[in-house]
């Protein structure tokens, strides 16, 4: 290790001093030196920014202290006299009254439009304990739809008006007015759902031409006839009807195909059940173009006319049952 003898000679009469140093405390003197400049130059620019911030909070202060000194005093408003009181309640209360008298009017239209409505469907209302909250557990009820028959309600006059008659009143409440709007909502949901449910039973009744763009002739209609083969009297539980070879035949009422097969008589055929009890048939296809389990509209294509099975030409053995009875299918056939 390298070591400095630094000599030090005093200018008046005294004896000499010698001072050994090595490089580790010319090293220890250095880094001394490096932390005391970063220490000051530190400290010295922390004043700089304190003091920067000191000068703004004191300008930001200024400019609101002169921003309060423009704002006008607020004036505080002055007590109302009682005369003044009143005649503000009575606008209020008038108002009110409008308002009331107002809605009560628009509520006894929506009565009117509702009653209106049931009317041309010929859908009375509910019993009222079709509003109440349903409860909870052990009691679901289900089943196919019924017949075409009218819905078994109560009177109209027994759930048709609220149970508290708003309608005359000069001034019902609002407390009135809002369970009469929620008997009229609620009265006018059971109403679109009984509409939907007749307009989807009506979907399911045969009701039109089976053969598409009402083509077609009936050559022969249910009942006895002579059979073209055997030239027996039989009983014909269908409709044929004679067309082109390759037209198109449709369902004539919404269902669901419950077969589609070949069968020895009836050839090519697809059973369509529409529920109710109420099933079409079309036999003597060339071609089915439905299968079992399929969902279909009126007027969709299921088949294509031919003159498969029992069959002297081209036509479609066209029937409708009623509990697995046939009847005669030219009651249904509107177009």
């Amino acid at each position: 290790m390298k070591k400095w003898t630094v000599m030090l000679i005093p200018h008046d009469r005294g004896s000499t001093r010698n001072l050994t140093l090595s490089s580790w405390h010319l090293w220890g003197i250095v880094v001394l030196l490096a932390w005391l400049t970063f220490t000051s130059a530190f400290f010295f620019e922390r004043n700089r920014v304190v003091q920067a911030k000191a000068r703004e909070l004191r300008r930001i202060n200024r400019t609101l202290e002169l921003e309060n000194a423009q704002k006008p005093a607020v004036v505080q408003p002055v007590g109302l006299r009682e005369e003044e009181e009143r005649e503000i309640e009575e606008r209020l209360r008038a108002e009110y009254e409008t308002s009331i008298a107002t809605i009560t009017a628009e509520l006894s239209d929506l009565y009117d439009m509702e009653a209106k409505a049931r009317d041309i469907t010929g859908l009375a209302p509910r019993t009222g304990k079709a509003a109440e909250a349903p409860a909870v557990g052990g009691q679901g009820k289900g089943g196919p739809p019924g017949s075409l028959a009218a819905f078994a309600y109560g009177g109209i006059e027994e759930v048709i008006r609220p149970p508290q008659v708003v309608y005359g009143l000069s001034r019902p409440s609002a407390d009135l007015i809002l369970q009469e709007i929620r008997l009229r909502t609620q009265s006018l949901r059971e109403l679109v759902v009984d509409m939907e449910a007749q307009v989807d039973r009506i979907e399911r009744v045969p009701s039109i031409w089976p053969l598409a763009g009402g083509v077609g002739q009936i050559m022969s209609g249910f009942g006895y006839r002579r059979d073209p083969f055997t030239h027996r009297i039989r009983l014909h539980e269908g409709t044929d009807i004679s067309a082109r070879y390759g037209t198109r035949v449709r369902a004539t009422a919404k269902g669901v195909v419950t077969s589609s097969g070949y069968e020895r008589h009836y050839g090519n055929i697809v059973r369509i059940s529409h529920g109710n009890g109420m099933q079409t048939c079309y036999a003597h296809l060339s071609k089915r173009l439905v299968k079992k389990g399929d969902v279909v509209k009126r007027e969709d294509v299921i088949g294509v006319l031919g003159s498969t099975g029992r069959s002297t030409g081209p036509h479609l053995h066209y029937e409708v049952r009623m509990g697995g009875k046939p009847v005669d299918a030219e009651r249904y056939l509107t177009d």
